[in-house]
């Protein structure tokens, strides 16, 4: 009889061992660095040939990101632009190609460029996304835009206001 209850204490150790190194387990690898997720960056439109042929920028700095929401009117090969986006993790694409990016904002594009030097992107936007705000534009009813930076609780400020506020 000992031996049977020695036995059970033998198993529930082993047990909260084995639970205590899963637990260890999840919390490492739920741990990641939110602000690797938002990037900014001048670059260029490129069409590329592949899988049916789609829209990649190729960043200044040789990085290559596949923007899975490109507005149509951004979709010109060779242009020029500067742009914030958003790092979309586990997802699955066909084109194989480049990191894929939700497009948070084009601060400035220029479909007539040569490829010479990109202007400054729109420090006010570029603020608002590295603070790990999200950023949209949205228009006036006279069709004129304007960007605001959106807080974690939701609310939206004037993108100009917060970078005003907070830099």
């Amino acid at each position: 009889m000992p031996m049977t209850g020695s036995h059970s204490n033998y198993i529930f150790i082993l047990l909260a061992l084995v639970a205590a190194i899963i637990a260890c387990g999840c919390t490492a690898a739920g741990e990641e660095d939110e602000s690797a997720d938002h990037i900014t960056g001048n670059g260029t439109v490129t069409y590329i040939d592949l899988e049916g042929g789609f829209y990649g920028i190729v960043a200044d700095d040789g990085e290559h990101y596949l923007p899975l929401d490109l507005d149509e009117r951004y979709q010109v090969d060779g242009m020029r632009i500067t742009f914030a986006g958003k790092v979309v993790r586990d997802t699955v694409t066909i084109q194989q190609w480049g990191t894929p990016v939700e497009i948070v904002a084009v601060p400035w594009a220029c479909s007539s460029c040569d490829g010479g030097n990109v202007g400054i992107a729109n420090p006010a936007a570029a603020w608002c996304i590295e603070q790990g705000h999200a950023y949209e534009i949205r228009k006036n009813p006279d069709g004129s835009e304007y960007g605001v930076c959106i807080l974690a609780n939701g609310t939206a400020i004037d993108e100009w206001d917060y970078y005003r506020q907070t830099h």
